[in-house]
């Protein structure tokens, strides 16, 4: 992976850290890690990199919820969820 790949991937993560959600397209994934057919290999490298930015703010790990679509994944972090039916009480 380059470093400006690096980089952008690094964005999407402290995006999901601080906003709690994040979207990577699939034409992002096989030009960041220069792939045909996306396997575990990057799925591996995504954890090891989010893992290690919660380890930096001193945060357990949370392993985020992620939704498939046509053009890619959305990313979605909470680290205490609620339903929105708690809230329309």
């Amino acid at each position: 992976m380059l470093k400006r790949h690096a980089d952008q991937l690094g964005e999407r993560l402290d995006q999901l850290y601080l906003t709690g959600t994040t979207f990577i397209g699939l034409a992002e994934l096989y030009y960041w890690y220069d792939i045909e057919r996306l396997s575990k290999k990057p799925w591996r490298d995504i954890e090891a990199r989010w893992q290690e930015l919660l380890s930096e703010k001193g945060e357990n790990y949370v392993d985020p919820l992620i939704e498939e679509g046509l053009e890619g994944f959305a990313f979605f972090y909470s680290e205490n969820p609620s339903k929105l039916s708690e809230h329309a009480v």
